[in-house]
C-alpha cells in the first residue's frame, strides 16, 4: 500500500483547491519519500499573475524541503517564460546543482512543477475562465494561451501549437469546436493541456538524461486559477521516473489525459473538478524515441539509392574496423550526402538512436507522420555534423552500420 502522503496526493487529482494546502500535500509527499535531499524545478508563466503561486510554493515547500543555497536561503530552479514553457536541457542543469549537495551522493528527490495558469470570474450563469480585471480593466489570463487559441502567429505561440499537435492530435481544433468543448470551459481545458504537455516534454528529457546520481524524478503538472480573491489550483496528474538504479528504471505517470474532449468538469460551490475515464489510472510513460521510429517503420517507401549514396556506402564500408578514427571521415562524407539526397530516413534512424538530441522530439513526431520536411530533417543533421569532432570513433562507426542498414535495407 502506499503511505498515506501519496494517497492524499493522488486523490486530489483533478480538484482546485487553495494553493497553500496542494503545496503543503505536494511536500509531504516529497519528504516521505525520505531522500536524503529534495531539489526542486519551478516552471512558470511570465504573467505577474503567477506571484502569488511562486510565493505559495516557496513558503510551502521551498522553505521546507530544500537543502540551504546560502545561511537560511532555500531556492529552487526556476524558468520563467510565456505560457510556462519547458525549456530542453533545463532539467539536467538542476539535477546537476542539486546532486551537489551534502548526501545527494546516494540519492536524491528532484521534484519539477510545471504551472499554467488561467483566471476565473464567477458569475450567475457559473465561472467564466480566461478573463479578469488586471490594474481596473478587463485581461486575458493566460496571455499566451489566449494567443493560441486565437492562431496568432509568435515564436512562442508557434511552439506550443506544434507541442499541441504532437502524434499529428489537433487539440486545438477541439478546444474550438463548441459542439465538444463548452465554450465557458475552453481557456480552463486550454491550460491543463498545456500543464500537461510541458510535463510530458521533462519527462522525455528525464528519460533520455544520465543523473549525476541516482534520482527519483516526481514531476507535476499544474494549473493555477487566478481569482479576485486568493489563487487557487489544480494537481493534473503526476509523472514518476525512477532513476536510482540505472539497470532497472521505472517511469509512470498518472493523471488527466491529454484529449479535452474526454474532461468533465463538475462544480463544488465556487470551485471545480476535472477528470476523464482514466484519471486514476497509473501507465507506463512512452519512449518517445522508440514512439518515433515505430511511426517510421509503418510508413517508410523504399527507394532507388542515387550514385552519389552508393558510393558514400562503399566508402564507408571500406573504412577498416580496426582504424575507428577513420570512421568519423567516413561518417561525415556519409552524412554530407544523405544530407542532400534523403535527409528523411537519416534524421529518424539517428534521432531514435540517440545521436540527435531529445528537443527534436516535436519535429522527429512529424517527420515520422508526414515523411515530409526535408529542410527540417537537414537542420537536424547539421547539427550531428557540427559535433563530429568530439564523437567517439566507436560511436561514429555504429552509427554508420546504423545507416547502412536503413538505406540497404
Amino acid at each position: 500500500m502506499p503511505p498515506l502522503h501519496a494517497e492524499r496526493l493522488y486523490g486530489l487529482l483533478g480538484q482546485e483547491r487553495d494553493q497553500n494546502e496542494t503545496t503543503r500535500l505536494i511536500r509531504d509527499y516529497a519528504k516521505g519519500e525520505g531522500a536524503p535531499v529534495i531539489g526542486a524545478h519551478h516552471v512558470t508563466c511570465s504573467d505577474e499573475a503567477e506571484r502569488e503561486c511562486i510565493d505559495a510554493f516557496q513558503r510551502g515547500f521551498v522553505r521546507y524541503a530544500l537543502p540551504s543555497l546560502k545561511f537560511f536561503h532555500q531556492a529552487p530552479f526556476r524558468t520563467a517564460n510565456l505560457g510556462g514553457r519547458y525549456e530542453w536541457g533545463s532539467i539536467p542543469i538542476a539535477e546537476d546543482h542539486f546532486a551537489l549537495a551534502k548526501g545527494a551522493e546516494a540519492w536524491k528527490l528532484l521534484l519539477v512543477k510545471i504551472n499554467a495558469h488561467v483566471s476565473v470570474e464567477n458569475g450567475p450563469e457559473g465561472p467564466r475562465y480566461g478573463k479578469l480585471a488586471r490594474y481596473g480593466s478587463e485581461s486575458v489570463y493566460c496571455g499566451a494561451i489566449d494567443a493560441l487559441l486565437n492562431e496568432r502567429s509568435l515564436p512562442f505561440a508557434d511552439e506550443m501549437h506544434a507541442t499541441f499537435e504532437l502524434e499529428g492530435i489537433d487539440r486545438l481544433a477541439t478546444l474550438r469546436d463548441t459542439k465538444r468543448i463548452p465554450v465557458e470551459a475552453r481557456s480552463l481545458y486550454a491550460a491543463i493541456l498545456s500543464a500537461r504537455l510541458q510535463a510530458r516534454w521533462a519527462m522525455v528529457e528525464i528519460q533520455d538524461h544520465v543523473p549525476r546520481s541516482p534520482t527519483l524524478y516526481v514531476v507535476l503538472p499544474c494549473v493555477s486559477i487566478n481569482r479576485s480573491g486568493h489563487d487557487t489550483e489544480i494537481i493534473c496528474g503526476v509523472y514518476t521516473s525512477d532513476r536510482r538504479d540505472p539497470t532497472d528504471p521505472h517511469d509512470e505517470y498518472c493523471g488527466l489525459g491529454d484529449r479535452p474532449e474526454l474532461y468533465e468538469l463538475t462544480r463544488q460551490g465556487q470551485s471545480v473538478t476535472v477528470t476523464d475515464p482514466h484519471l486514476h489510472e497509473p501507465r507506463h510513460a512512452r519512449d518517445h524515441r522508440a514512439a518515433v521510429l515505430a511511426q517510421w517503420r509503418e510508413r517508410e517507401e523504399r527507394f532507388e539509392r542515387p550514385q552519389r549514396l552508393e558510393e558514400a556506402l562503399k566508402v564507408a564500408d571500406r573504412a577498416p574496423k580496426t582504424q575507428p578514427a577513420l570512421a568519423k571521415a567516413a561518417l561525415t562524407g556519409l552524412l554530407a550526402v544523405l544530407t542532400e539526397v534523403a535527409p528523411v530516413p537519416a534524421a529518424l534512424v539517428l534521432f531514435s538512436s540517440g545521436a540527435l538530441g531529445i528537443h527534436h522530439a516535436v519535429q522527429a513526431h512529424r517527420l515520422a507522420r508526414e515523411a515530409e520536411g526535408d529542410p527540417v530533417a537537414r537542420k537536424m543533421l547539421a547539427e550531428l555534423r557540427r559535433e563530429l569532432e568530439d564523437l567517439p570513433p566507436e560511436k561514429a562507426q555504429h552509427l554508420i552500420e546504423l545507416l547502412k542498414q536503413e538505406y540497404r535495407g
